[in-house]
């Protein structure tokens, strides 16, 4: 059966590796004033300057993944809630809620177009993509290369969800976890 598309979704948290409560918890970060989009499932990085940024393909310091962002509207001073956290917005209060636990599994779109379960245990990075008015939900992926040495991202396993488990077919999705997480274990500080 094909799955269901081969647009990226982003960064699905599913659940803790092992056998801990999976409480979905989500840690507060700041996010600077005027900084760059920050999609909804988008992984993200903290930054030198100790806030949070959309992490690049390939880089360090991975932080988690964005569930959304509360700050004071510059315009109209309301308190604002956004599943995203906008380009340029002038706020200067803006909080960051990241799923951030070392520990957390997500599920992921696969960039490639097959999967081999030799695969498991591999580490590959992520295929950046932005998503788009309204919503801005990442399309985010992970890449077709993968290897044994470190990478962002670990692969434990193909996705059980039904929509996009086909794994002879491109838009299969796997389960990952956070390889290079900046509060993970032997992992150097900014």
């Amino acid at each position: 059966m094909a799955n269901a598309n081969t647009e990226g979704f982003g960064f699905r948290p599913i659940k803790m590796v092992g056998q801990a409560y999976n409480n979905a918890g989500l840690s507060e970060w700041s996010v600077a004033a005027s900084s760059a989009l920050i999609c909804h499932g988008a992984l993200t990085i903290l930054t030198a300057d100790g806030v949070v940024l959309t992490a690049a393909d390939g880089g360090a310091n991975n932080l988690g993944v964005l569930n959304g962002v509360f700050y004071t509207d510059a315009t109209s001073s309301k308190p604002t809630w956004s599943n995203f956290s906008p380009a340029s917005n002038t706020a200067t209060d803006i909080v960051a809620y990241i799923n951030d636990n070392p520990q957390q599994m997500y599920e992921v779109m696969s960039a490639d177009t097959a999967f081999n379960q030799n695969e498991v245990g591999h580490c590959a990075d992520q295929v950046t993509a932005n998503g788009a008015t309204p919503l801005f939900m990442s399309k985010s992926k992970i890449s077709a290369t993968t290897a044994a040495g470190i990478a962002q991202l670990k692969i434990l396993g193909v996705s059980e969800d039904p929509e996009h488990s086909d794994i002879t077919e491109e838009g299969f999705a796997l389960k990952v976890m956070i390889d290079e997480h900046i509060l993970g274990n032997n992992v150097e500080g900014i």
